[in-house]
């Protein structure tokens, strides 16, 4: 039996059971009821029924719509009567997945770049380890033979170098061949610093270059070297074969490493401090120098910039161990002045510019071919008179728009690429 044919029972059962209660049959009227009334009501009710039974169940879209709703708050009466703790819990485990994943590229990253800070060599040591209780850093009386194993020297000047961690021995790492003191005189002593404000006692031109560069270099070279030789002093010739010491760099002993002093208080009273400092290596013989007819070279080659005096640099013409930082900029060109035959390798070894004032901005990101063209005729005029050409103060950010000026630089045969990221420098393809 159906739901609704029970139904229908149900409300015949109800009318018929009303009529015996009140007494009636067909013919017969009980108070206010009429015995017609009874009969047309349950007509009424059977045609109701009967149209129930003609209304069409939903199509197979609504049916799909209807299960879905009912599905979704199915869904919603679970989740409302879920205690916190399961929401907490699943809370946790995504928090917990998280943190478990960035651990391991944290890892991954700290292994590898570990793994790159593990010295190789005693330079790289001496800068792992410089500043450690008890370690042994530029005092250190004895350096094992592979004191610069694996650094191939290239042809860098580590601008500034002061400034780094570990003055000197930073640039070494690198490879670079040349070094940079910004040097002022102050009590009799040349004190190193950017300006008088970063000035202190404890660093000083022979604290930070002129002493470490004498215990590495008397490494370098066993006491057997410096045997049947004499020393000098600055107006006399030396008698010790320079030529064949060993220098900084073990893979290439004859490279010689540039000592650029950029002289920033008066020159003319600085000057012959830094004559009187330099003693301690032209003694031993580890300076370039010009004996009256030729150039003979040296371990270390000291290039004096900023304020040094070039009438008294060139005053000694039998001797001198001070080389002089020429204006790039006027040696070439349709205004170079008529002085510029003064600078010779005799005299000088680098030829040095503002890049910003003499080049001129990257624009567009790139060079144009006549500022090109002008780093061309400026650095063939340096090489045709002997000189390393050097640009400083080149753009260093963007990164791409400074390595496309350092291979343009390269291309177009500059001596001395002057930089600041001594990194990415070392990096580069220098055999390329």
């Amino acid at each position: 039996m159906t739901s609704l044919q029970a139904t229908k029972d149900f409300f015949f059962n109800r009318t018929a059971i009303g009529r015996q209660r009140l007494g009636s049959d067909d013919n017969k009227v009980e108070g206010n009821y009429h015995s017609d009334v009874s009969d047309t009501s349950r007509d009424n009710l059977e045609g109701a029924f009967s149209s129930l039974d003609k209304i069409k169940k939903p199509g197979w879209v609504r049916r799909i719509i209807e299960y879905g709703r009912r599905r979704k708050t199915t869904f919603a009466d679970w989740s409302s009567a879920q205690p916190r703790s399961v929401w907490a819990s699943v809370i946790l485990a995504v928090l917990a997945t998280v943190v478990i994943l960035v651990l391991t590229v944290l890892l991954i990253y700290f292994n590898i770049h570990l793994r790159r800070q593990i010295p190789r060599n005693d330079i790289q040591r001496i800068v792992a380890s410089w500043g450690a209780p008890g370690s042994l850093t530029q005092a250190e009386e004895h350096y094992s033979t592979d004191f610069s194993r694996d650094i191939i020297p290239i042809p860098c000047h580590s601008h500034n170098d002061y400034w780094r961690k570990v003055p000197l021995y930073d640039a070494l790492a690198a490879g670079c061949t040349g070094v940079e003191a910004d040097v002022w005189l102050t009590n009799n002593d040349l004190l190193v610093g950017h300006s008088t404000g970063s000035l202190t006692s404890a660093r000083s031109l022979t604290s930070l270059y002129i002493d470490p560069l004498i215990s590495i270099l008397a490494h370098q070279n066993p006491p057997l070297t410096f045997q049947n030789t004499t020393t000098s002093t600055p107006q006399s010739n030396s008698t010790t074969n320079s030529a064949s010491l060993n220098g900084v760099f073990e893979i290439n002993p004859a490279t010689s490493l540039t000592l650029l002093i950029d002289v920033k208080s008066n020159g003319t009273s600085t000057f012959p401090v830094i004559l009187q400092q330099l003693e301690p290596l032209r003694s031993r013989g580890y300076l370039t120098y010009f004996d009256g007819s030729a150039v003979i070279p040296g371990p270390i080659t000291v290039v004096g910039s900023g304020n040094t005096p070039f009438d008294l640099l060139i005053s000694n013409t039998t001797y001198r161990d001070i080389f002089f930082d020429a204006p790039l900029d006027q040696l070439w060109g349709e205004n170079a002045p008529s002085n510029a035959s003064l600078y010779t390798s005799e005299n000088s070894y680098y030829a040095s510019v503002n890049f910003a004032s003499a080049i001129g901005k990257p624009w567009h990101g790139s060079l144009e071919p006549q500022q090109v063209d002008t780093i061309l005729g400026q650095s063939g005029a340096a090489a045709a008179k002997g000189l390393k050409a050097r640009y400083w103060n080149t753009p260093a950010w963007p990164v791409g728009v400074r390595d496309h000026i350092w291979d343009v630089l390269e291309k177009e045969g500059v001596g001395m690429l002057n930089v600041d990221d001594l990194t990415s420098a070392s990096q580069r393809n220098w055999g390329g």
